[in-house]
């Protein structure tokens, strides 16, 4: 008798202790559960801070001053880093070239720069980038449209050291309008007060005093006042300029090491 009651006290402990055991096991499921879902809202939360697609309007000779204007009212930011593996540069766009200024911040929204390099560089003159012939970027310039863009001279944006100015092409183009996506960037040289009366008389310019202290002291390339659209200025990372075009070319001017391009829109 007293053994069958030994043996229904231990049967009995067993069951307590299988239902404790079975009890931790429950509340150890209970919070994988809990974080499962603050996972889940995390990644709902990521999604409703995706930027926004860009609208994408095919430009044409036809269209783009009426889209760009539009597309600038819309999108009215001024300032943005360039970053390459040099070093980076701070620029400030000009609001009184907005077609200029409107065309590059929609490239730059559409990750058109993204992954493209310097394709030419000339030490004391500029360095220029903005396009790649790889699949992506033509089928992306397929889709933003076939363009040039009208020129904006203006007498206070000059080819200054640091000037931001786009390129276009010399024939067939009397007005000088500018390409869609080529860009280059000023380093230019000092010049002495002859030199810019030589430049003056060889390309019909008329430098303001204001103007021939800059090439002075600061350095450009005053030939070109007139004949591609300044439309920003770089405002911090000079020296990144100067790095970027000492570096090594080929015959054709392009750096024997990839010298990246990216944007990011400051404001």
């Amino acid at each position: 008798m007293m053994k069958n009651t030994e043996q229904i006290l231990i049967r009995v402990f067993i069951v307590f202790i299988l239902f404790l055991t079975l009890s931790c096991n429950n509340k150890s499921n209970s919070n994988q559960t809990v974080k499962t879902t603050n996972k889940v809202s995390h990644k709902v939360s990521k999604k409703s801070n995706k930027k926004k697609k860009q609208r994408f309007v095919r430009l044409t000779n036809s269209n783009v001053e009426k889209e760009l204007l539009k597309y600038g009212k819309e999108n009215p930011e001024t300032l943005v880093l360039l970053k390459t593996n040099k070093g980076n540069m701070k620029i400030k766009l000009y609001t009184n070239t907005p077609l200029h200024r409107a065309n590059f911040i929609r490239l730059i929204k559409n990750d058109f720069y993204k992954g493209t390099v310097f394709y030419r560089v000339v030490n004391n003159f500029m360095i220029q980038g903005g396009d790649n012939d790889d699949w992506e970027r033509q089928s992306l310039k397929n889709k933003m449209g076939d363009y040039t863009i009208p020129a904006e001279f203006r007498s206070e944006n000059i080819h200054k050291k640091g000037a931001m100015s786009m390129a276009r092409e010399y024939e067939n183009n009397p007005e000088k309008r500018s390409v869609s996506f080529e860009f280059f960037i000023v380093q230019g040289t000092k010049y002495t007060e002859g030199e810019l009366l030589g430049a003056e008389q060889q390309y019909g310019l008329k430098i303001s005093p204001a103007h021939k202290e800059i090439y002075k002291t600061i350095g450009g390339t005053p030939h070109l006042d007139g004949s591609h659209t300044v439309f920003g200025q770089v405002v911090e990372g000079l020296d990144v300029i100067d790095s970027i075009a000492a570096v090594k070319v080929d015959e054709g001017d392009w750096p024997i090491e990839d010298i990246t391009i990216d944007f990011e829109i400051l404001n």
